[in-house]
């Protein structure tokens, strides 16, 4: 019985020596204070922070690509209005022609037709004049009577009539009467370069070669243009659009030509948009004095817009809040401030703030989403202890 109470005693005294339960306490508490998150001197999160100063700026630039094309202003696509089969080819590529140099000739049985018309109507002019002059004179002998005279006349003005309108025809077509050995020259119908050419010799062409059965329209035997004078194409999406005047300035650039930039301007914004790629088309002009620039080339084009001057900050550093567009600005070393503000246009990346931020402060870019985890784990924390209290 004694030993047993002493059991009980020592197992007491033990149990009395057990050391205090361990509390752990947080060596790096972070603050709320309104809109501010203040960390603790050391805390290793502060690592994980990157700053970068907001920069006043007021040049929006679009980054876009396009397509040069033939300015259509001072480019022709010459087709043969003739068939026939191609004898010979003067122009060639990248030769300088003016208004009626030889491009091709063309043998061509219409334009034999029409020759062979504009000689017999000279013919038959000569004939009837023959006879009107011998009419006139009998009549003035008294050997015919007036009515042969109004009949040789009618007879005139008809081959006359016949006469200009075989001529006109051949005209048209650039010829003139004379020889009929159905040899069309097709010419230049304006002054320029032969940019392309699309025929060779022996080649069967039609009048109506642009429209021949085919599912495309046909490649015109010669396209005249000046090179030196370019358009170039935008596929513009919709978001985009806002952007977009008439007049802006573009800096055009080709990987052929590195960092080499030729100046253009914007002309023409589509009026419709593509269902398909939800996309407008616009269109601007650049010069090309030096001719590097060629068409069908792609391009990468950035379009310039002034816009008033304001701050300008990256894009990952906002984050919407309630629906509402905010920022981090760090205030100290451990102090940051969430705040509100008003943005307006993007630029590659960045957004400019039209309200609630001013330039050259440090704005976070990198942890932004983290100190607004933190901020709503502590104001939640702070809440709750808040309403525990009032219990």
């Amino acid at each position: 019985m004694q030993i047993i109470k002493y059991s009980w005693l020592l197992a007491l005294l033990l149990a009395s020596c057990k050391p205090a339960p361990v509390v752990e306490i947080d060596r790096f508490p972070v603050k709320v204070e309104k809109n501010h998150l203040i960390f603790t001197a050391g805390d290793p999160q502060l690592k994980s922070i990157g700053v970068q100063q907001a920069k006043e700026n007021d040049t929006v630039i679009l980054h876009l690509t396009g397509k040069l094309v033939w300015n259509e202003d001072v480019t022709t696509n010459v087709f043969s209005p003739l068939a026939g089969r191609v004898a010979s080819i003067k122009g060639a590529r990248g030769q300088k022609v003016k208004v009626g140099d030889e491009l091709a000739r063309i043998t061509s049985p219409d334009f034999g037709q029409a020759q062979a018309d504009a000689v017999k109507s000279e013919a038959d002019l000569a004939l009837a004049k023959r006879v009107l002059d011998r009419t006139r004179d009998l009549l003035k002998q008294g050997v015919l009577p007036q009515k042969e005279l109004d009949t040789a006349q009618n007879a005139f003005d008809d081959a006359q009539s016949e006469r200009d309108r075989a001529v006109e025809r051949l005209a048209v077509w650039g010829g003139r009467g004379g020889d009929v050995n159905g040899a069309f020259a097709l010419k230049a119908p304006m002054d320029g370069v032969i940019v392309d050419r699309n025929v060779q010799p022996g080649q069967e062409v039609r009048s109506d070669q642009m429209l021949a059965g085919m599912a495309v329209v046909a490649a015109p035997l010669f396209i005249i243009s000046d090179p030196e004078s370019l358009w170039v194409h935008l596929d513009v999406s919709e978001q985009d659009l806002s952007n977009l005047q008439v007049g802006q300035k573009l800096e055009i650039r080709s990987r052929a030509y590195g960092d080499q930039v030729f100046p253009g301007v914007l002309t023409v914004i589509g009026q419709s948009l593509n269902p398909e790629t939800r996309t407008v088309v616009a269109k601007g002009s650049v010069a090309n004095p030096k001719k590097l620039l060629k068409a069908q080339m792609y391009v990468d084009v950035n379009v310039i817009t002034q816009v008033p001057r304001m701050p300008q900050v990256p894009v990952k550093a906002v984050f919407l809040r309630e629906g509402k567009a905010c920022v981090f600005v760090r205030q100290s070393e451990s102090d940051f401030e969430m705040r509100q503000i008003t943005t307006a246009a993007e630029d590659a990346g960045h957004v400019f703030v039209s309200k609630g931020l001013n330039a050259d402060e440090a704005v976070v870019s990198e942890g932004a989403l983290v100190l607004e985890s933190l901020l709503d784990a502590n104001t939640s924390t702070a809440n709750a202890s808040s309403e525990k209290a009032e219990h």
